[in-house]
């Protein structure tokens, strides 16, 4: 449910900044770090005002709405609102993600979202949008705020339009003809992002890109090769390739990394969520050619337990899914959090370990010679989030768009430790205000 403020006071419900990285484990066999649940490659960014924006009703209330700017590297992006409950403030981190793991989990309209973002503003000009609905004329603001009625009418399931009626126009127009659209591809992701064995093919690590191709390498002992299912040793894959990593016979017990990174644009529909927990999830609408990388980890030993961990967010099930797979000739016996479990050789197991929406959460997966962690939040529910707005001032009528300031934290917010160096990537927020429309529902 919408919250209002007392006679015409202002409230700020959205905002952000995204940053996320690679982490990379060690190169020897005793394995000890943390890691975000689901990051094994991702985007970041750090938000900046509005681009274009209009005033939009809102069940009974007035937003202010549209694009939001993000820029990295000299790039600037824009990005929409796709969780209207939930607040955000400056200097929050996040994480690019897929929509399994974000508000649009349990949502049956998210493909019509993505419609509307490919085929509204801005990928399609204003002046397009004004021939395609037969107006006579649509400026920018009007398009944005248009677009953002629309995706929240399918996000959020609220009565939104536009003040202005050409923008309302479009916005009837978008959500007549919004259609089921696949998800899009991530920036960059290996999947798996642990693999373990005794030795011989390890893997296979699949790599996921918009990208047309990745440059990618390997870091471990002199003779360990990455290589493809014939085989062959490569320096580069495409979407959908499977890599291995080919550890010769009689190697030593050790570990070696997977690296990739390609340039590409940053698939329009990507989703965004702070991996604390503590903001609105965001998705993305204008992008431009950005640097991402990606990491995965392989561990072997000739005998006994060779383990690996990794984790997914499961939004069905509220919680997280720990994979724990013994690639070795013993048992492993390894605890997950207060559970203990024993994972028998060559077998994998799944345990879920269930964590509270919006809160951020830390599991730690223990064994011989093994410690690893996994950070993160669940923000998989788009409405009843615990952070409620904070009351701002109404922007002054000699503002055109108000600014975009942190609620409910600093600006000096620290970025979580445990990211990896060395990525380039971008992604999004948006913001908008909410006020008590004069003359309804007054004090």
């Amino acid at each position: 449910m919408l919250g209002f403020s007392a006679r015409g006071r202002a409230v700020r419900v959205a905002a952000g900044l995204l940053t996320t990285g690679v982490f990379a484990i060690g190169s020897t066999l005793a394995v000890a770090g943390t890691a975000l649940a689901d990051q094994n490659g991702g985007a970041t960014a750090t938000l900046g005002d509005f681009l274009h924006a209009g005033r939009i009703d809102v069940d009974g209330g007035v937003a202010y709405g549209g694009t939001v700017a993000l820029q990295d590297g000299g790039q600037q992006l824009a990005v929409y609102c796709i969780d209207l409950h939930h607040d955000t403030h400056d200097g929050v981190q996040y994480q690019e993600t897929g929509w399994a793991q974000s508000t649009l989990s349990q949502n049956p309209d998210r493909g019509k979202i993505q419609w509307i973002l490919q085929h509204s503003f801005p990928v399609v000009s204003a002046a397009t949008l004004a021939g395609d609905i037969g107006a006579s004329g649509l400026t920018d603001d009007q398009a944005a705020a248009a677009t953002q009625a629309a995706i929240w009418h399918y996000s959020d399931h609220v009565d939104a339009q536009p003040e202005n009626g050409t923008a309302a126009q479009l916005t009837a127009w978008l959500e007549q003809h919004a259609q089921d659209t696949a998800e899009p591809a991530p920036s960059l992701a290996l999947s798996p992002a642990s693999v373990a064995g005794r030795g011989g093919l390890l893997g296979p690590v699949t790599v996921a890109t918009s990208g047309s191709s990745v440059d990618v390498s390997l870091t471990g002992p002199s003779g360990v090769r990455l290589v493809d299912a014939a085989g062959k040793p490569v320096t580069s894959a495409v979407n959908g390739e499977k890599l291995y990593v080919d550890v010769p016979k009689g190697t030593a017990a050790g570990s070696a990394e997977v690296d990739a990174s390609t340039t590409t644009a940053l698939p329009v529909g990507r989703a965004f969520k702070a991996v604390d927990g503590s903001s609105q999830t965001m998705i993305l609408a204008g992008t431009a050619p950005v640097s991402v990388k990606a990491a995965a980890q392989a561990r072997w030993a000739p005998q006994g337990p060779v383990p690996a961990a990794n984790a997914t967010q499961d939004c069905k099930q509220g919680g997280v899914d720990i994979t724990l797979t013994n690639g070795g000739d013993q048992p492993w016996t390894a605890r997950v959090g207060a559970l203990t479990e024993t994972v028998a050789p060559g077998a994998t197991k799944t345990v879920l370990v269930k964590e509270k929406e919006g809160q951020k959460y830390t599991i730690t997966v223990t064994g011989p010679n093994f410690t690893r962690t996994f950070t993160g939040a669940l923000t998989c529910q788009p409405t009843g989030g615990s952070h409620l707005p904070s009351p701002t001032p109404t922007p002054s009528a000699s503002s055109s768009q108000p600014p975009l300031a942190e609620t409910g934290a600093s600006s000096a917010t620290p970025v979580i430790a445990g990211i990896g160096a060395g990525l380039v990537v971008v992604g999004g927020a948006a913001v908008f205000l909410l006020r008590k429309r004069r003359g309804n529902h007054s004090a």
